[in-house]
């Protein structure tokens, strides 16, 4: 029977079953410890990163996730993490950084280091730190074997990075996917002007011509990525370039292979030069900072029969919806997000029509126990829904128990549930409800939900699988919360949002403590 168990064990994927199993016995223990290549860390409750080269020498894959507060500031750096890296984790090839101060010290170290080893590297989220001109220039040097990398600073400045691309083209022969974002989504267009060397992304793709299969970099003129896409004759996925209808678009075409597309500013007059796309197109990043024709929009969403993931601003309301269940039957991700105007018509016009949706994010300016039960009813593989209600009166099918019970009672794949609604959304009644009918919920974000603490209470009783629970604006006090919340045995990570400093407490020692 042990040798059944060993074996089985050198096949499990899921965390949730890896650590079940390394309880069974201290062989099996010890076996998870040698054989565990994947770990997620959330750093603001492992402090000391040998403890975990300890726990787990062989990891191939590390992701680090930090804290940001409400004020976007970074509660934790990277440095200790990086040292740590130096002398272990030997295996490691891929390592993804998210929402962690980085320096350059950190990255020339990383480069130096370990640059040879890494494959895949990932930084999300740095709301510019201590990164300047040199950091990225030792990741492109010394790195010259990355297949994937990814660089997001939402709140850096462009001129900082801009010249980084020449360096990655120079070194770098095997890439396959480059996603290269600075700035805040939206930025305006005509603030992207030689932002980036033209030369600089013709000789990436050159370079990588046989391996380059996805380039998404902003800010980047379309118009400038002809003689790019010449040469990426792979590629098949490009995004966040913005279309200037002022610009040149002689003789440009897109790459023959492309399958998912993202664009800024896709003015009516340019759909003429999109339509020959849009039927093998099977992923689609619509962003409209500007104001536009929402009949236009429709006209194009119409035109793509085989998308599977879509992301657009809500610029259309109800009719947007009514178009995609309608058209877009392959469906698996979409996120509806922006102006607000779309409301529980459409939400059930799009359950009706999307069977297929697996992850669902929609901002409504009016919801109903109708459309909810309607999504419980027919998206039966719906594994992750996040709803936001904009507007906090007017709303008079209220509060949503019954709806949110329907809902998962139907929709029984849902792992991660996210709810952000007005005063009086969902009662104590509904928060028993996610405890009762929450079978396989691991993350769960609740906000302006619950009337008191009995309704916390509720909820505690349920939720079996349940790993991170978020809140705000919640009527619940941090002694009431710390006394219940960890009675849900699953729960490793809670958060609660408050107007002067987040409550953030772990399940390895029932503690709270409060970050600012």
């Amino acid at each position: 029977m042990l040798y059944l168990i060993l074996c089985y064990a050198l096949h499990i994927h899921d965390g949730d079953d890896h650590n079940s199993i390394s309880l069974f016995s201290r062989k099996l223990h010890e076996l998870d410890r040698i054989t565990h290549k994947q770990v997620i860390v959330h750093v603001h409750y492992l402090r000391n990163p040998s403890r975990l080269s300890q726990r787990f020498p062989n990891i191939e894959s590390l992701t680090l996730i930090g804290l940001l507060s409400e004020f976007y500031e970074l509660q934790f750096r990277i440095s200790p993490w990086i040292q740590e890296l130096t002398v272990s984790f030997k295996s490691l090839k891929e390592l993804v950084i998210h929402d962690m101060c980085v320096d350059d010290e950190d990255l020339e170290l990383l480069g130096r280091t370990r640059g040879k080893d890494i494959r895949v590297l990932k930084i999300e989220g740095v709301h510019g730190c201590g990164l300047g001109k040199g950091g990225l220039v030792h990741v492109f040097k010394y790195c010259n074997q990355l297949r994937i990398f990814c660089f997001e600073d939402y709140h850096g400045e462009v001129d900082i990075y801009g010249n980084r691309l020449h360096e990655l083209a120079l070194h770098n022969k095997v890439i396959e996917s480059l996603q290269f974002h600075v700035g805040p989504i939206g930025y305006d267009c005509y603030d992207w002007k030689d932002r980036y060397d033209e030369n600089d992304r013709t000789l990436l793709a050159k370079n990588c011509s046989k391996s380059l299969v996805s380039l998404k970099i902003s800010p980047c003129r379309l118009s400038k990525l002809g003689d790019a896409f010449r040469h990426a004759v792979n590629l098949e996925d490009s995004g966040w370039a913005c279309f200037d209808e002022d610009d040149e678009y002689v003789d440009f075409n897109f790459p023959p292979n492309l399958r998912c597309l993202g664009l800024y500013n896709l003015y009516a007059t340019s759909y003429p030069f999109v339509l020959p796309l849009v039927t093998q197109l099977t992923e689609l990043n619509l962003q409209f900072p500007y104001p536009f024709d929402p009949e236009c929009h429709c006209f194009l969403i119409e035109r793509c029969p085989n998308l599977e993931v879509l992301h657009t601003e809500e610029s259309c309301g109800d009719r947007g919806l009514q178009v995609i269940g309608q058209f877009c039957k392959k469906l698996r991700k979409l996120t509806y997000c922006g102006y607000v105007r779309a409301t529980h018509v459409g939400l059930i016009a799009l359950a009706e029509g999307c069977l297929n949706l697996e992850n669902l994010d929609v901002t409504l300016l009016n919801i109903s126990n109708e459309a909810l039960e309607c999504i419980g009813t027919h998206l039966k593989n719906l594994g992750d829904f996040r709803i936001t209600l904009f507007k906090v009166d007017g709303i008079t099918d209220l509060p949503l128990d019954n709806g949110i019970r329907a809902l998962l009672n139907g929709c029984n794949k849902l792992e991660k549930l996210d709810i952000r609604l007005c005063p009086g959304g969902l009662t104590d009644i509904g928060l028993g409800y996610i405890g009762k009918y929450g079978h396989n919920l691991k993350y769960l974000f609740l906000k302006n939900i619950g009337e008191s603490d009995a309704g916390l209470v509720e909820l505690s009783k349920g939720c079996p699988k349940l790993r991170k629970l978020e809140m705000r604006s919640c009527p619940f006090n941090k002694q009431s919360i710390a006394a219940y919340v960890f009675n849900i045995r699953s729960l490793r990570y809670l958060r609660v949002f408050y107007e002067f400093g987040d409550l953030v407490s772990t399940r390895p020692d029932f503690g709270v403590s409060t970050t600012v």
